[in-house]
């Protein structure tokens, strides 16, 4: 296709998709360069009504269509899909008796675009593993591990420096984030005894946060805070615990080193792929190796490893390999 291909942005696949994806989005558009232009048409304030205008979207001939997620219409022209992960059929909708029929339709969106870019070697395998697809379709652009968490404020703020020690979870309550299991093992390992709290920015199951009550384990569960709070938030913690089955790359973990944060997550492919040599691990499947960890994390003090720079892969590489990529079709 001629370097005159404009750009056009599936407005819902931004607007009503997650937190992590629009910031993804966003960081990449902030630094792609495309003479054409982007446009990103507007979509309705309803999830239902736009995702049927998604749906019926065909594309121009003269144009490439982007979804930064995994979503959009079936039959557009110059469809190209961004893969984060896929833990929505392998962890979320198991047992659920919808799995075959999101499964078939993602197996439809997927088969028919023209480019599908995962995140992550991690997130190709899955795809692969869940799909029928022809490998050559699928085009690697490594994540960047390089973001920037609000600015850095002379004076914590006063939630953040609390004289309680605490634990840092950012998540929430889907199946894969393994938020009971955590909560049980920081429980065992004697957080409760120790007067250690758990902070969590975002949600947990249910089950972990009357598990947490039961147990006399102080909980705080901080939604909607400031970047310069979440910024604090990390700065103050004992650790980021990160107990996720899967992932495509966990932005919550590059947070955290980036401001020198402790680190303990779970051995899984993409925390190896993007964060090997700067966290400490655990088998997140096995509750002994969970307390295990935190066992050892709670008795440690200072930074657990030398410092050590995150990847330097930076979004304006990530951006640069996408045009690069728009640039062939």
């Amino acid at each position: 296709m001629p370097h005159s291909m404009k750009l056009v942005v599936n407005s819902a696949a931004v607007l009503h998709s997650s937190l992590g994806v629009r910031r993804y989005y966003e960081n990449v558009m902030r630094h792609l360069q495309w003479p054409e232009g982007v446009s990103m048409p507007p979509v309705s304030p309803s999830r239902v009504r736009a995702r049927l205008a998604e749906l019926a979207l065909r594309g121009r001939p003269d144009a490439i269509m982007w979804s930064p997620c995994q979503r959009g219409p079936l039959r557009a022209r110059h469809h190209v899909i961004t893969v984060h992960d896929c833990i929505n059929v392998e962890h979320t909708y198991v047992g659920d008796w919808r799995l075959p029929a999101l499964r078939w339709a993602s197996q439809q969106l997927l088969g028919r675009a023209e480019r599908i870019v995962a995140i992550s070697l991690a997130t190709r395998a899955a795809v692969l593993r869940n799909y029928d697809i022809d490998p050559s379709s699928i085009v690697v652009i490594a994540s960047s591990c390089q973001v920037q968490v609000g600015e850095p404020s002379p004076v914590a703020a006063p939630e953040a420096s609390t004289e309680t020690p605490y634990v840092l979870m950012v998540t929430n309550a889907l199946p894969h984030k393994n938020t009971l299991r955590a909560c049980e093992a920081l429980i065992r390992a004697g957080a409760v005894k120790r007067r250690i709290a758990l902070r969590v920015v975002g949600t947990i199951a249910q089950e972990a946060v009357a598990l947490c009550h039961q147990a006399g384990l102080d909980l705080t569960l901080l939604t909607g805070i400031s970047d310069s709070l979440l910024r604090s938030t990390y700065e103050h913690s004992l650790f980021l615990l990160s107990p996720s089955l899967d992932e495509g790359h966990n932005l919550p973990i590059s947070e955290a080193l980036s401001l020198g944060a402790n680190v303990l997550c779970s051995d899984i492919a993409a925390h190896r792929e993007f964060y090997n040599g700067l966290v400490e691990y655990f088998d997140p499947g096995r509750l002994d190796s969970l307390v295990g960890a935190i066992e050892q994390a709670l008795n440690r003090d200072g930074r657990w490893l030398p410092e050590g720079k995150l990847p330097s892969r930076s979004f304006a590489d990530v951006a640069a390999d996408y045009k690069s990529l728009f640039d062939t079709m």
